[in-house]
């Protein structure tokens, strides 16, 4: 009986290997990048419905506070007051206007008192109280004349001559095309809230005529919640940012301190480059990366201050969180497949195996000569 040794030699493992592995590896290539694609799809929808959301709750609110100021403006108390005042002056506009700065100089002095009380007790001026009263965002509300000045408020201004304010020119401008106006959120330096100057004009009835103006400033700190403060998971948050990066409001935001978006610049760039992409995945300082989606409000249409962007923001490593599970695991089941694939290929380059018997005719009548003498025997 001969036997014959078979061996593998190191080429033809390294040849089983790679036939192996190579399909095992580019399969867990094309899972792992079609389960990243399908993640950053869905993460993109989702933020892209909370950012436009967002941006119409804000649209909305906004114009309801216009709305409710607008009301101001068609109360019959509030026109005859404008009306009154407008009728109480005579002679040349330089003149005036001369008279409106002398009360103006005096506006805060006790010496101010005879031409302050009859406006702060007037009909209108009471009815703005009254109106202040049930809405309780609106804090100060200032009605001008025809010139500017002050003719009712709830409470009493800082200035009697009103026409030397941006909003009061914008608003009543040649007294025929005036428009509603409305001033960057600031913090209010009298009611320390965050705040938004709403200014419309004041109609004559049935008339293209501006009178006069209204100028009320309202806390929009109660707006916020509407569409800040929802927690997506545990790193991101919807936020509201001016065009030039400062968070307006934010759910870890102190509301009386702004801060400024990190990753602005990044955002700056997708909107002005030629796809214009409303996802992104921006980089804070430090290296952090954010995925971010963002709208623009639209107020700015209407309202050229507002320019507002809603934006929806998570770490990046939390967003996809489950791709790295995945990666972590598929590296782990190839590792596996690799080694046993090579602890087979080497146990077999290692080992002879019995691979065949060969008997000749020779063999078989020397066998069956040898059994028969040992039976004789």
């Amino acid at each position: 009986m001969k036997r014959d040794g078979l061996s593998i030699d190191l080429r033809t493992v390294v040849i089983l290997l790679i036939l192996v592995n190579v399909p095992l590896w580019a399969l867990a290539f094309f899972t792992v990048g079609q389960v990243e694609t399908s993640v950053e799809a869905k993460t993109a929808d989702d933020f892209r419905a909370i950012a436009k959301k967002n941006a119409r709750t804000m649209n909305y609110a906004i114009n309801h506070l216009v709305a409710q100021v607008a009301t101001i403006a068609v109360s019959p108390n509030v026109k005859d007051a404008v009306r009154k005042q407008n009728g109480s002056y005579s002679g040349p506009p330089e003149l005036i206007q001369k008279r409106i700065s002398e009360i103006d100089k005096l506006w805060l002095t006790p010496q101010a008192k005879p031409y302050a009380e009859p406006i702060l007790s007037n009909n209108a001026s009471q009815f703005l109280r009254q109106f202040a009263g049930v809405q309780p965002s609106v804090k100060r509300i200032t009605v001008t004349d025809r010139m500017g000045a002050v003719a009712a408020a709830n409470v009493k201004t800082v200035d009697y001559d009103q026409a030397d304010e941006a909003w009061w020119r914008d608003t009543f401008k040649d007294g025929v095309t005036g428009s509603v106006v409305i001033e960057d959120v600031t913090a209010d330096l009298i009611t320390k809230a965050n705040s938004l100057h709403i200014a419309v004009p004041v109609l004559e009835d049935a008339q293209d005529l501006v009178i006069g103006t209204i100028g009320a400033v309202v806390d929009i700190s109660d707006l916020f919640p509407l569409v800040t403060g929802v927690k997506i998971g545990s790193t991101g948050e919807t936020l509201l940012v001016k065009d030039d990066g400062t968070i307006i409001a934010g759910a870890e935001l102190d509301s009386q301190r702004s801060t400024q978006l990190a990753y602005i610049d990044d955002i700056r760039n997708a909107m002005h480059s030629q796809t214009k992409p409303d996802f992104i995945t921006a980089t804070a300082p430090g290296g952090l990366k954010k995925s971010v989606a963002y709208l623009d409000t639209g107020l700015s249409a209407t309202y050229p201050a507002l320019k507002w962007l809603t934006v929806v923001e998570q770490d990046y490593s939390e967003t996809h969180a489950v791709v790295d599970n995945l990666i972590r695991k598929l590296l782990l089941a190839v590792l596996g497949v690799l080694v046993c694939i090579t602890g087979l290929a080497l146990y077999l380059s290692t080992h002879r195996r019995l691979h065949f018997t060969d008997i000749s005719e020779d063999g078989i009548e020397e066998a069956k000569s040898r059994m028969a003498k040992g039976r004789s025997a």
